[in-house]
């Protein structure tokens, strides 16, 4: 059998499977390595589409980088003014490194005299999360959920009836979304005094937290003697110095 010029299948298709001598011809079955060659392929393009759905995929960094120390440099410095002190002390930035997750944290201090030897003591921490691999968004939403509690230790002094002691974040109503910086941002509001800015922008995760208290810092006389302290510091006023910040922040990541 040979294959004649004009016909429509190629040689290696066709087989004489007919009764011999009756001139007629037969398709031949296809060979099976074609079909787990073509199964292959149809199951790597179907794979490569889930896990690109899926969002497997590394997440934009946005050029972000981890280099320098961010408390030390001017892109806290509207979040500073509007605290109305100079004297910030900025810590060393701690930076880790790794293939899945690189992070950095420094934090800065200052205290203020409130009068009659009550000093105010506020500090604003930096912390920088770059997700290499997977999309954090998880992650940031279910701190913006999380409800955070502490159990008792167990110990003599601790009470059965004591089981829950909250964490100071109640409900959605102290999220406050922020708009115009990064995928998205929100402010958290505790009971007690702070104020946290995060933001979502493509694998990166950046918060921006800054804390006030009045403590009694007098030369002689005991807190105890010194009559009622000064109200704690109202910081809401501080959110859109906060947003300015975290925006100058970003930025200066990107260089």
């Amino acid at each position: 059998m040979t294959d004649e010029r004009g016909s429509d299948l190629p040689g290696d298709l066709l087989s004489s499977t007919g009764d011999p001598g009756s001139g007629t011809t037969a398709v031949r079955k296809a060979r099976p390595w074609l079909w787990t060659v073509g199964g292959i392929v149809l199951t790597s393009a179907v794979w490569a589409t889930i896990m690109q759905g899926t969002g497997s995929t590394a997440p934009d960094l946005h050029g972000y980088h981890l280099s320098g120390n961010p408390c030390s440099g001017a892109a806290l410095n509207p979040l500073k003014s509007a605290v109305g002190t100079r004297s910030f002390a900025a810590s060393n930035a701690t930076v880790s490194k790794g293939p899945a997750l690189d992070r950095l944290s420094c934090v800065l201090t200052t205290a203020s005299r409130a009068g009659d030897g009550w000093a105010t003591t506020y500090t604003i921490s930096v912390s920088i999360d770059l997700h290499k691999k997977t999309d954090p968004r998880a992650e940031f939403e279910n701190s913006r959920d999380a409800q955070v509690s502490s159990l008792p230790g167990g110990g003599a002094g601790d009470s059965p009836m004591i089981a829950v002691a909250d964490s100071g974040f109640t409900s959605a109503a102290d999220v406050h979304p922020v708009t115009g910086v990064g995928d998205e941002g929100y402010l958290l509001t505790p009971r007690g005094p702070g104020q946290t800015l995060e933001v979502l922008h493509g694998g990166a995760i950046l918060t921006l937290q800054i804390t006030g208290y009045t403590e009694w810092n007098g030369p002689d006389q005991p807190a105890t003697d010194a009559g009622d302290p000064p109200k704690e510091p109202d910081l809401t006023h501080l959110r859109p110095a906060m947003t300015t910040a975290m925006r100058h922040l970003m930025t200066s990541l990107a260089f």
